[in-house]
């Protein structure tokens, strides 16, 4: 399910704040937008939808119907968008436009979704005869124009700009219970169908075909040989702008390829002037170029099947660098092992002497690999060779030495020496110099590529450059805690700053190889803590939060930016749950703060909301009543009483245990017998829907197709918590035994951490000790139902120095919170110690004071402290995966107190 909160993190890092800021709301369209041109009065006709101009008049739209997509090129986008604005207004025509060039840039581009991709306007139709009527016009006006194949959608007779589709002319979605909004059409039975954008899903199937003289030709049955000689055997990736596909080149016995696809008009650059094509077309010379180089795959062929452009490569049968840091680096488990810390360190030596002799050649044929990041990277698994592929972005440095900064093209595919200089624009945070924007660099960039790529390495955390240019020197923390030489972070961060360079790192590695690895440390060294450090660390945090705060943003708090498609008070996204955090951390939530989320209940869309604990109504009840807005939070919860009970979801965190636990707290706060029977009916629809597999218990929902889902975000723990407290507030032993039976469960699915003799639950194919999860949430519960044993075996797991992430729900707070549990209730300091280590970590690597530029202003002499959110581009401050949790950890750490949601109150009446 946490997959499943994954939301493109680009439309919301476009800009140069601290933040995840929206597109649709905060950008503002270029003053040669595509409206720019009409006269003022047809202007006044449109209104800003988002990233769209919206001409919406008519009032009988029908919610659904056939509707048109139109697609241009970026050389004729502009004649394209006058010239159907025009034909449109003047019929009374409903439709949308992208709001300018830089939005139909980006509904072009590589990472835009497949079904989401090309559009440049989209056409409401009254009815099919306005539809037929409205293409066939279209089809005379736009003859010769072409734009990229809108995939979701068919192709209007020969047209190359002109696609259509059956689906919604209205919105209208259901809520899912993470709180997204699902588009859907209504079936002949009246029921919501998914409005599906996939390729082919162009009508349902009781809609009839539209036009009575035209149809598509039927496909033949299968794709054939690609470039008559490419048999597809499988994709390695999908993008907007072409896959990545395996194949077999069957005029060289059935050797396996990689062939690289290129739809036309996709990934485009108006500025420079091209697009996926052309960028193909690059990557192809500059195969040709590299070929001699053993660390560069071999160029085979370049061909053109149908529409699309191809080129095929060697297959490298190497693995990526993520699975090999992930199974030899001693940083990802727990402990600290002296041996394999010197495995990993020859490991390291082997690969980036590898690597910095590659790219140094690179550099001796005049090329700049441009934008290197791990993902370009294969290494042998057995022998550590390196392989570098994706040269999309390479460019040649011209006989000045510089790379070309400005615009044009030879004429043909960019492969001209003139295109060669030119960069494209691609650039990956946190291993490109490139930070608010794209900068063009040359062999300057390809060494701070390769600094962040060893890096990286040692611990994937490189990303955060953005938010704090010092990034790299906050590894001395990960190096040390490895035991290596502190020469080697210098080498990392002498290279980043180009006083070193690639023949330097290949003979530093090479040379002094074996001396580096005899002076591995062979003694863990635990870092000291500081309490008075912790305390400081909890006020900049606070301080942080609060000047971060603005009534006018839709979130109030800058958050993840998963609160912007679903909703903005959730508790554990939004708005709601960071007032929470505040006030049960001691900060007084100011007045405005208060008018604000009030004003926000009060016009509240109750439909727009899920129920759930931290995505929806309940969880936002819990927090307005401890803010004391109790009539609006018992409107909250009611409403998510009356929903919850036909949804059926088991969960803790978007289900009937996080609500049943919501009426818990209600009712242990005003005694109101409604609310204990609400808790109980929560619980009655669990034990009407368990599983059993022998003596253990479990539930499933839409998201646990591949089993049941373990955690107490998720999985069964998160039930076993709602069913213990059930059985506290009411004596009967029904519930505990349930839930004693759902901890079983989860034990049986514990999985040995290799040979450390450590246990630790896996989800989605990771070993996970994060609260939401894996090992900390379920050590909770454990520990809740008085079950130590396994309570500390789960525990010794979360012995871990490092993590990936700050936050709560899937970071280092949420294991510390856990840890400050386990010393609480089994009264063993060292759980406490290991806390505020980990506490101190995050302090050292994460929490930081933003530059100058970001303006957050210090008050009373406090520095403010920004916490990177998920994907540590941006900083947020929500509950679940920035400052919110954060700061409810340290505050916990540093006063006292219980885990948040947990209803501690209860413990002492009978475990």
């Amino acid at each position: 399910m946490r997959d499943q909160r994954w939301v493109h993190r680009f439309l919301f890092a476009w800009n140069d704040t601290l933040f995840f800021d929206p597109l649709d709301v905060y950008y503002k369209p270029r003053k040669d937008h595509f409206l720019a041109d009409l006269d003022e009065r047809t202007r006044a006709r449109f209104v800003r939808s988002g990233i769209w101009w919206s001409h919406r008049h008519n009032p009988d739209l029908p919610s659904q119907g056939w509707k048109i997509h139109v697609s241009s090129n970026h050389r004729q986008v502009r004649e394209v968008a006058a010239t159907v604005i025009g034909h449109l207004v003047g019929r009374e025509i409903d439709f949308k436009i992208a709001l300018d060039l830089n939005v139909f840039e980006m509904l072009n581009s590589k990472a835009m979704s497949r079904g989401s991709g090309g559009k440049l306007l989209t056409v409401y139709p009254r009815d099919e005869d306005e539809f037929r009527t409205c293409l066939a016009d279209l089809a005379r006006l736009l003859e010769g124009a072409e734009g990229a194949y809108v995939l979701s959608d068919l192709r209007y007779r020969d047209s190359k700009a002109l696609y259509f589709r059956y689906g919604q002319l209205l919105s209208t979605h259901t809520v899912d219970i993470l709180g997204r909004k699902i588009p859907h059409i209504i079936g002949p039975d009246g029921r919501p169908e998914t409005d599906g954008r996939r390729p082919g899903d162009t009508h349902p199937w009781w809609v009839p075909w539209p036009f009575a003289d035209w149809k598509p030709a039927e496909e033949a049955e299968g794709e054939g040989l690609l470039g008559g000689r490419f048999r597809v055997t499988g994709a390695l990736q999908f993008s907007n702008s072409g896959g990545v596909y395996t194949a077999e080149d069957t005029l060289d016995g059935d050797r396996q390829v990689v062939l690289k696809e290129a739809r036309p008009h996709t990934n485009l650059n108006p500025r420079f002037d091209y697009d996926a094509v052309d960028t193909l077309g690059r990557e192809w010379t500059f195969l040709n170029m590299l070929a001699e180089v053993e660390a560069y795959p071999d160029p085979i062929a370049r061909f053109r099947h149908w529409e699309h452009h191809y080129i095929a490569e060697e297959f490298i049968d190497r693995t990526d660098i993520r699975s090999v840091l992930l199974e030899h680096n001693p940083l990802a488990r727990p402990g600290f092992d002296p041996a394999r810390s010197r495995e990993f360190l020859r490991i390291f030596i082997t690969v980036f002497r590898g690597l910095a002799r590659a790219i140094d050649a690179a550099h001796r044929r005049g090329v700049v690999l441009g934008d290197f990041t791990p993902a370009n990277l294969l290494i042998d698994p057995e022998s550590y060779d390196v392989s570098i592929v994706d040269l999309e972005a390479c460019r040649l440095v011209d006989a000045s030495g510089a790379t070309g900064e400005t615009g044009g093209t030879d004429g043909t595919d960019g492969t001209g020496e003139g295109g060669l200089t030119r960069p494209v624009e691609l650039y990956t945070p946190g291993f490109s110099l490139s930070r608010g924007g794209f900068k063009p660099a040359g062999i300057e960039g390809d060494l701070y590529s390769l600094a962040s790529t060893m890096a990286y390495f040692v611990f994937p955390i490189a990303a955060m450059s953005y938010l704090r240019e010092d990034v790299l020197d906050t590894y001395r923390v990960f190096f040390d805690g490895l035991g290596w030489p502190e020469e080697i972070h210098r080498l990392v961060t002498d290279l980043a700053a180009t006083r070193i360079g690639l023949t330097d790192v290949a003979e530093f590695l090479d040379a002094r190889e074996a001396e580096l690895l005899a002076r591995v440390r062979t003694e863990r060294r635990r870092p000291e803590t500081e309490p008075s450090g912790l305390r400081a660390t909890e006020a900049g945090v606070a301080a942080f939060v609060e000047a971060a705060a603005d009534t006018d943003r839709a979130t109030l708090f800058p958050v993840d930016p998963f609160a912007h498609v679903t909703n903005p008070l959730s508790l554990g996204f939004g708005a709601s749950g960071v007032l929470w955090s505040l006030h049960a951390s001691g900060v007084p939530v100011r007045p405005e703060w208060h008018d604000w989320l009030r004003q926000q209940l009060t016009r509240i869309d109750l439909d727009a909301y899920p129920d759930g604990l931290m995505s929806g109504l309940a969880g936002i009840a819990w927090a307005s009543e401890s803010l004391g807005m109790r009539r609006q939070a018992r409107q909250l919860l009611g409403h998510a009483n009356r929903r919850a009970l036909e949804t059926a979801d088991h969960t803790f965190y978007y289900g009937l245990s996080g609500i049943g636990m919501t009426n818990l707290r209600f009712y242990l706060r005003g005694g109101d017998p409604r609310d204990l029977a609400a808790a109980k009916d929560c619980a009655r629809v669990l034990l009407d829907t368990v599983q059993r597999d022998g003596r253990h218990a479990y539930w499933l929902n839409d998201f646990s197709e591949e089993g049941p889902l373990t955690g107490l975000g998720f999985g069964q723990a998160g039930v076993a918590m709602f069913l213990l407290r059930m059985h506290q507030v009411t004596g009967e032993e029904r519930y505990r035994d349930l839930g004693r039976d759902a901890l079983a469960w989860e034990m049986a699915h514990a999985k040995p951490l290799e040979d450390s003799g450590l246990i630790m639950f896996e989800h989605e194919g990771t070993m996970e000790p994060y609260i939401e999860v894996g090992s900390a949430g379920v050590a909770q519960v454990l520990l809740r139902y008085g079950d130590l044993e396994s309570a500390r075996t789960v525990l010794r797991a979360l012995d871990v120095g490092h993590s990936v992430l700050p936050g709560y729900s899937f970071g280092m707070s949420g294991i510390a919170d856990a840890l400050l549990d386990a010393a609480d209730i089994t009264g063993d300091a060292s759980y406490r110690e290991t806390a505020l280590r980990q506490l101190d970590f995050v302090r050292k690597v994460f929490l930081f004071e933003p530059a100058a530029h970001f303006e957050v202003p210090r008050r009373a002499g406090v520095t403010p402290l920004g916490v990177p959110g998920e994907g540590l581009l941006r900083c947020s401050t929500d509950y679940l995966t920035g400052s919110a949790g954060v700061l409810r950890v340290l505050h916990r750490a540093n006063h006292g107190g219980t885990a948040d949601f947990l209803l501690d109150e209860l413990d002492g009446t009978d475990r």
